[in-house]
């Protein structure tokens, strides 16, 4: 009798989990197929930003603010700013809200068409739209033009491997150190990283092997960072010799932050476009010789 009882309690109990582990499956299935609200986004109204459709001069810098908050559950993990159904950025986080102001140089389209993306962990997503249309009375900025531009690498006795684009002075390793707020860019040769070789980058790249000692660029407190087109420009040295505005260089302009740190395998003929701060600019390489004590020529081209 005592057995049976036992047995009974026994298969109760089993019952009894059986029946919780059924509920917890049951309640985490529900719970997975729980639609979430899309989290959300909008063009924050301001007087410093652009927050309507209009129309701007081609080549004029424009600001748009945006805020984006989570849906109270799924963390924000993505923003995606589209240019007529281009990337121009997408930037990676995780957090409960967003904001971002966006600095763009009206290009040369007639119609920009943008749209502002914000998704979350789950894959839910909201978006924004802005139309910019060109001011069809065109006027296009004049250019600094610095031609025959000899940059030394890391190790050259003869030229300095450090450039501003502010005044077109070329600075060595001390130099550079006593001038870091103007330095905007920098050429180096790579046999002991990567093995990129001929690179032009800036101090903001993270190059602190390649110039180091005393005034090494881990010891600077301001290093500028320019970004670069990710792949070399499609057009032909002619263009790029012929140009006397800045038209060619708004044309191959891009989002700041979806630029590269730095150019690599630098060679004869290679043109690539960089931005610096509000302005936009591209450089030409004309020659390279040798490895650390070498050297580079350029001629470099940036909207004044």
């Amino acid at each position: 009798m005592k057995k049976s009882t036992y047995r009974f309690g026994s298969l109760i109990r089993v019952c009894l989990i059986f029946i919780s582990l059924l509920i917890i499956v049951v309640a985490c299935d529900e719970d997975e197929n729980v639609q979430r609200p899309n989290p959300s986004i909008q063009i924050i109204e301001n007087s410093n930003f652009v927050s309507s459709d209009t129309m701007i001069s081609v080549g004029q810098t424009f600001s748009v603010g945006i805020r984006a908050d989570y849906n109270g559950y799924n963390k924000l993990t993505n923003f995606i700013a589209k240019l007529n159904g281009e990337n121009y950025l997408d930037l990676g986080m995780y957090a409960d809200s967003f904001d971002r102001e966006i600095e763009i140089q009206k290009g040369l389209d007639d119609a920009e068409e943008w749209e502002f993306i914000i998704r979350d962990f789950e894959g839910n997503a909201s978006s924004v739209n802005l139309t910019i249309q060109k001011d069809p009375n065109i006027v296009y900025g004049e250019i600094n033009k610095y031609l025959n531009v000899q940059l030394g690498a890391q190790n050259s006795s003869e030229y300095g491997s450090f450039f501003a684009t502010e005044n077109g002075n070329i600075y060595n390793l001390e130099n550079a150190f006593n001038n870091q707020e103007i330095i905007d860019l920098l050429y180096y040769y790579d046999d002991f990283d990567k093995l990129e070789e001929n690179i032009i980058a800036s101090p903001g790249a993270n190059v602190n092997d390649a110039f180091i000692g005393e005034f090494g660029i881990s010891n600077w407190t301001t290093k500028n960072t320019t970004r670069f087109s990710r792949e070399e420009l499609d057009i032909t040295i002619e263009e790029f010799d012929v140009s006397n505005n800045d038209s060619i260089l708004i044309a191959n302009s891009f989002g700041f932050e979806s630029g590269g740190r730095k150019t690599k395998f630098l060679k004869a003929g290679d043109v690539y476009s960089f931005v610096r701060g509000s302005k936009t600019g591209m450089f030409k390489v004309i020659s390279t010789s040798g490895t650390t004590s070498g050297n580079i020529i350029v001629d470099i081209k940036i909207q004044k």
